[in-house]
């Protein structure tokens, strides 16, 4: 079974529409039980690509379900090849890809929450996001760690795009932390190319910036203060 009907079994094979009739679904191509397609998707809907025959003009209730189940587009969700359906939070999906993903299992991320429809396009052993499906590596837990300690040290979401650190948060920073940095900053370069990649660690990685950046002791005042 594809990612989306093993997430409606899960979900409880929900009946959405009243107007069912015997026909073929236009996404999936299944025969069965369907519903008009125009109750499911508007008339301005163009994501047709890989669906099996739109002309049918109906869709099955699985199919439905993944375009007309709002937590679907407003929030991450797990799939398991086992029957397992979680929704997760951003600082879920972090914590969930400390470790590569595996084949048995399709994480929907959506950068975007509400914009387009991740779940119906959601592959096996892949993270989905708008547009792209992206592999999870042992190499991507490492860069990931490296973001969220960049993060930690103060550096927001524009800073980390760019090809070195900006001086004004580095020099906030103890000096012996500046190696360190170097080297995080060198690990995720990858990933400035790979911006799918970036933009996932990026928006998942947002509880990790401080609300203040810990900086360097003061130093020594240069003049005496007026008595």
């Amino acid at each position: 079974m594809d990612v989306l009907e093993v997430a409606w079994a899960a979900a409880g094979r929900r009946r959405l529409g009243a107007d069912h009739r015997p026909g073929r679904c236009a996404r999936c191509g299944r025969a069965g039980e369907v519903v008009p397609l125009a109750s499911v998707v508007s008339k301005v809907f163009t994501a047709y690509d890989g669906w099996a025959d739109p002309t049918t003009g109906a869709i099955c209730s699985c199919c439905a379900w993944g375009y007309r189940h709002p937590p679907l587009r407003a929030g991450a969700h797990l799939v398991t090849r086992s029957g397992h359906l979680q929704a997760l939070t951003a600082t879920q999906v972090a914590q969930r890809l400390q470790c590569p993903l595996n084949p048995a299992e399709a994480l929907v991320v959506p950068l975007h929450p509400g914009r387009k429809h991740l779940m119906p396009t959601a592959v096996w052993g892949r993270v989905t996001v708008e547009d792209a499906h992206l592999s999870w590596s042992a190499h991507d837990v490492v860069r990931l760690e490296a973001i969220r300690r960049l993060r930690g040290r103060g550096f927001g979401s524009r800073m980390l795009t760019a090809p070195a650190p900006a001086f004004p948060a580095l020099r906030r920073l103890f000096p012996a932390a500046y190696g360190e940095v170097m080297q995080d900053w060198a690990t995720v370069a990858p990933w400035r190319e790979r911006r799918p990649w970036m933009d996932l660690a990026l928006h998942i990685t947002l509880s990790d910036s401080p609300t203040a950046i810990a900086a360097a002791p003061p130093r020594p005042a240069t003049r005496k203060a007026r008595p």
